[in-house]
């Protein structure tokens, strides 16, 4: 009895490890797929004026959270416009 209940645990531990390989190619490929869908669905418009439509309702929310993300999304917005100049006057140059 003592025998089979060890073979049990081992066979479950064995199986739960078996089944979360997360490092797999394969768990990677499809976690990185649903994330790129998550951050940029299908259906979203995103033209700039789409998405400047959508980052003024995000800042116009009273909620702290969202007033966190707006302030997080301007500095990513400023910080890739400052890219974006410094790459234009080295080319000028």
């Amino acid at each position: 009895m003592t025998a089979g209940l060890i073979a049990i645990g081992l066979f479950s531990t064995a199986t739960t490890a078996h089944a979360i390989d997360i490092n797999s190619a394969a768990s990677i490929g499809a976690n990185s797929s649903a994330e790129q869908a998550r951050a940029f669905p299908a259906g979203r418009d995103n033209s700039p004026k789409a998405v400047l439509a959508r980052l003024d309702r995000l800042c116009a929310s009273k909620r702290s959270a969202d007033q966190r993300r707006c302030e997080k999304a301007w500095r990513v917005i400023n910080q890739a416009h400052a890219d974006l100049q410094a790459r234009r006057a080295a080319t000028t140059d």
